[in-house]
């Protein structure tokens, strides 16, 4: 059976996560849980943690010391990559439901939640798990407009490109000015590139993935399709003078609306999808999308 590009980035993609953060220490908000000593197995430990962690909390007066508990929201984050799903999912809904009746509250814990799951910055970085501390800032009508505004674009952008997420018929400019549309793209997997006309690493790594044979073998076997988008005005020159270098069997285009749908930080950034339009993986390195290429065509 052939590989396909999702299967191998599962095996090739590092597994981030991050190390435990130690237990509270005197001054702190409240005691943190201990598990019983009769769970043994770590996500056993880690899902009494996740779930049980604020029920000693007092949310009266928590908020008087943001510091104190951004600090213990880190904590508490920090256990989630050991526990099982539905057991982490649980336990935001229930923190989410303890301050639902306050809009500063709920902005306050979207906030902290922004910053340890969703920036830049985070240790453990998580769209899955951010979406609904940023829906519930979305949604609240006790929000400033200006506040919920914000979380819904960034709710726009988790649920159109989020991994697992099915992409909406995207629509781009080709170089020939001519409408190209996502769901017209065909081939077993497809890699989403994003692209600035200014930008030196998207020169270098384009180079990397053009002069790769694996690209040129997967492409020609149907098993991988390269879609390169320039997040720049299609009436632009420059991104259709970058395009005339790029290669022949690539599809090459203009998107200028793609932050509307996909969290570009940088450039280049790649998002691979399954045959289906299904996201796959998003923000991956080169060097894993041609370890993965090279493993795909032994």
């Amino acid at each position: 059976m052939k590989k396909t590009i999702v299967s191998i980035l599962a095996a090739v993609m590092l597994v981030c996560s991050m190390p435990f953060r130690s237990m509270a220490a005197d001054g702190d908000l409240f005691p943190y849980p201990v598990p019983p000593e009769d769970l043994t197995m770590l996500h056993q430990r880690c899902n009494y943690l996740v779930d049980n962690f604020w029920k000693r909390c007092n949310f009266n007066t928590a908020f008087s010391s943001m510091e104190k508990l951004n600090n213990t929201f880190g904590d508490w984050t920090g256990f989630m990559p050991y526990a099982t799903p539905d057991t982490v999912f649980m336990a935001i809904d229930n923190l989410l439901g303890k301050v639902k009746k306050s809009g500063p509250q709920t902005l306050k814990i979207a906030r902290m939640a922004e910053g340890w799951l969703y920036s830049d910055t985070a240790d453990f970085r998580s769209e899955e798990l951010y979406l609904p501390f940023a829906r519930a800032a979305a949604n609240h009508k006790k929000i400033p407009a200006d506040d919920r505004k914000y979380f819904a674009a960034q709710v726009k952008v988790m649920e159109s490109s989020a991994p697992g997420a099915i992409l909406p018929d995207l629509k781009f400019t080709k170089k020939d000015g001519t409408e190209g549309k996502l769901h017209d793209v065909n081939a077993s997997s497809i890699l989403i590139a994003f692209a600035s006309d200014d930008c030196m690493d998207c020169r270098m790594e384009a180079v990397r993935l053009s002069a790769n044979p694996d690209t040129d073998t997967l492409i020609k076997d149907g098993r991988i399709q390269v879609l390169y988008l320039f997040v720049a005005d299609p009436k632009s020159e420059a991104w259709k003078e970058r395009a005339a270098s790029l290669p022949d069997n690539w599809i090459v285009g203009a998107m200028p609306d793609a932050k509307e749908y996909f969290r570009l930080t940088r450039f280049p950034t790649y998002c691979i999808t399954d045959e289906n339009h299904k996201v796959a993986v998003s923000n991956i390195a080169i060097d894993q999308i041609l370890k993965a290429f090279n493993v795909m065509c032994r």
